[in-house]
């Protein structure tokens, strides 16, 4: 009877100590995936602050575009009418004109790099997330082989009491 309890603490322990190195690498795979993820969308913002950036030069091409037709049309208007532009407030309207217009560009291209600059922060934590999810797999491996060794010794210790206080009871 006692062989037969020493036993099955045995397998129990062995038994527990698996499970524990079975959930650590469960642990530690679903870290893996989670941080394969992390990279995923650190890519994906990467190449969205590029595409930001791309936007907003075409965005602010086409602004410029606007205001030198605008500028055209003004003077076209001006001298259509004979108003001399090199003084005066024609020529103050034409200065406003292209200097709103440029003003319009450069907030476009702020606009623009402000984009780009959250989509590279975003990448960085997604990355910095990535790395913590990696770092949480090794540690869960590790954790699960050290709790898997502090159960076996554990089980060790009850088997051989065990097995103690029954030699003790037979010598008796």
């Amino acid at each position: 009877m006692c062989d037969i309890t020493l036993a099955l603490t045995l397998g129990a322990t062995l038994l527990g100590a698996a499970g524990t190195i079975q959930q650590g690498q469960a642990t530690a795979a679903a870290s893996e995936y989670n941080a394969k993820v992390g990279d995923m969308n650190a890519r994906l913002s990467e190449r969205r602050a590029r595409d930001a950036i791309e936007r907003g030069a075409a965005e602010e091409q086409k602004k410029r575009t606007e205001v030198q037709q605008i500028l055209g049309e003004q003077r076209a208007a001006s001298a259509a009418n004979g108003v001399d532009l090199t003084f005066g407030s024609p020529l103050d309207t034409l200065m406003d004109t292209a200097m709103l217009g440029e003003l319009d560009a450069l907030t476009i291209r702020t606009n623009t790099y402000r984009e780009a600059y959250d989509r590279r922060v975003d990448a960085a934590n997604q990355r910095a997330g990535a790395e913590l999810n990696r770092m949480e797999g090794r540690a869960a491996k590790t954790g699960s082989y050290l709790s898997a060794a502090g159960t076996i010794l554990g089980g060790a210790g009850k088997a051989y009491g065990q097995y103690k206080s029954t030699r003790i009871g037979r010598i008796e």
